[in-house]
């Protein structure tokens, strides 16, 4: 009610909104589904996990594993991290410069 102008209020929805949107929360978010001992990460590999298993001499069930695969995943997590990491930086960079141009004007 009390600004003057609509764009002040677009620019700083803006910078939070648009970069929690594209940058943080998608992270975030494979960050935590992708976690091993996440049951949402259980339930989604459900099905990855019944390609490898393979039944035994004794009728028991094992589980053919790759490193490649395990290594694939935590790079992946790394990469999810940062991308929120990212985010973070790019959303103080966009607050600190409204504020700047903000009281420039």
């Amino acid at each position: 009610m009390t600004v003057s102008s609509l764009d002040r209020v677009l620019a700083y929805v803006g910078s939070t909104g648009s970069t929690s949107i594209s940058f943080i929360l998608p992270g975030l978010f494979y960050y935590k589904i992708s976690a091993p001992d996440s049951i949402h990460h259980q339930r989604l590999t459900k099905e990855d996990d019944d390609q490898y298993e393979q039944v035994s001499e004794d009728g028991l069930f094992v589980r053919a594993t790759s490193a490649t695969n395990a290594l694939r995943t935590n790079m992946l997590r790394r990469l999810a991290l940062a991308l929120a990491i990212y985010g973070f930086l790019v959303m103080i960079v966009c607050l600190i410069t409204n504020v700047f141009f903000v009281v420039a004007h």
